[in-house]
């Protein structure tokens, strides 16, 4: 077994990784909680691999169980927060323990977090997402996808077995979701590079230093080599925390995953199923890293050209382009307020501008020097089994459109759509990039 490290400061007390670790549950309640109840929260499918086992080492320790809560494994469960809200009443006054991986996981975390309970424990299925060991959690709330703050988990357990008899699509869905940091730490370097987001030192290194040994293994992860998984659920846990440190999921999210968002609220469905946060991911970095080769070939002295053309839009101008994306949808009066915050005056875009062009060769090197190339990215999602065209989770270029223009609208978090929205060139830089991601 191999407990995986975790940084002094944060709510997380222990994180462990190995074969036969379902059997270290009671003792580790014991060390981390007062004796009390537990209610396991699981679907369908998490409970028959895993959630039966949980309960029966439960039993034979005599440890208090109420009735676990088991929500249907079909169709998939979304990250809605009225089932938060469902939740809230069962947990209370209880030990809650997460048997599965994102949704599972993330309703959870909110939902002890509203009921007052002394923190949770997460038994891992799957290695498919970063929110294990986050702060806040991945939910729409009245139709609107955001990170609702609530505490990260005091226990992470995974059995390395189970893992590796997880779906192919979870891993690769994981993958996506790590191969996400390196995009994100793209869009970390335009803002800090800006003044805009400092970079938090100890985030960046405990997201970045490992990364691409993270994600160097696409074929383990094909092949469920359990070294190779073993090794992603490493990063997944290790960036997670980032996100506890900061209480923000700046170290490991950018505008890739502003694009699955918009999904998300969409509701995109492939072969009317929806597709995993991982792979709307990945189609959401293919289109981002072009946009980012797209602008990055460019001079400081075409850069220059571009700014000093670029348009002041006004208040009034960006309501009108909100309303003419999102009217009628539950999110407009949210983003509105979003858009608006974050929209600069017309002497605050002009400094701006002039920081564009003045650190335009700083920025560009620390951008291409992070990114994999479009084509080595698309490789590696395809070793693992993800969708590479959009089309594979549902998204046509119509939907693409709109995802780019909506996702620069609905979150306070620069990124490289913001940097061209500024310059005047996102849709042009949309459009010079479609029949790359489409191809």
């Amino acid at each position: 077994m191999s407990v995986i490290f975790i940084p002094e400061g944060l709510q997380t007390r222990h994180c462990e990784l190995g074969e036969g670790v379902l059997n270290e549950i009671p003792a580790i309640l014991g060390k981390l909680w007062a004796p009390g109840t537990v209610i396991l929260v699981a679907d369908t499918n998490t409970w028959a691999v895993v959630g039966e086992k949980v309960q029966q080492v439960l039993e034979e320790a005599g440890i208090s169980m109420a009735s676990p809560k088991i929500f249907p494994g079909q169709p998939i469960l979304p990250p809605d927060y009225r089932f938060v809200q469902e939740l809230i009443p069962l947990l209370k006054g209880r030990i809650p323990i997460a048997v599965g991986s994102g949704v599972i996981n993330d309703l959870v975390k909110c939902a002890s977090t509203e009921a007052g309970c002394a923190g949770y424990m997460v038994v891992g299925t799957a290695c498919s997402v970063d929110g294990y060991t986050s702060y806040g959690a991945a939910l729409v709330v009245d139709g609107f996808k955001k990170t609702v703050p609530c505490a990260a988990p005091l226990a992470v357990l995974a059995d390395s077995r189970i893992l590796a008899t997880a779906p192919s699509a979870m891993a690769a869905s994981g993958y996506a979701d790590m191969l996400a940091k390196v995009v994100s730490g793209a869009d970390w370097h335009i803002a800090a590079t800006l003044g805009i987001t400092p970079y938090n030192e100890t985030a960046w290194q405990m997201t970045q230093v490992k990364l691409r040994q993270w994600v160097g293994d696409p074929e383990g992860i094909a092949a469920a080599n359990p070294a190779a998984l073993a090794n992603l659920f490493e990063g997944l846990a290790a960036t997670g925390f980032a996100m506890q440190l900061m209480h923000d999921s700046r170290p490991a999210s950018g505008a890739e995953h502003l694009l699955s968002h918009v999904w998300e609220m969409d509701g995109v469905t492939f072969q009317g199923e929806h597709p995993s946060h991982g792979f709307k991911v990945g189609i959401g970095i293919l289109m981002v890293v072009s946009l980012m080769e797209h602008v990055f070939s460019k001079s400081k002295k075409e850069i220059a050209e571009i700014c000093a053309k670029a348009p002041l839009v006004s208040a009034e101008q960006r309501l009108a382009e909100i309303n003419y994306a999102l009217a009628g949808t539950a999110i407009l009066e949210q983003v509105k307020r979003v858009s608006l915050e974050k929209l600069p005056n017309q002497q605050a875009l002009q400094e701006r501008l002039s920081c564009i062009v003045e650190k335009w060769e700083v920025m560009k090197k620390l951008v291409l020097n992070q990114i994999f190339p479009f084509q080595e990215i698309r490789r590696r999602m395809k070793v693992v089994g993800c969708p590479v065209h959009p089309s594979g989770i549902g998204v046509d270029r119509s939907e693409m459109r709109r995802a780019v223009i909506c996702a620069q609208m609905i979150r306070n978090r620069y990124t490289i759509l913001d940097l061209l929205y500024d310059m005047g060139i996102l849709e042009q830089s949309m459009e010079a990039v479609m029949d790359k991601v489409f191809e």
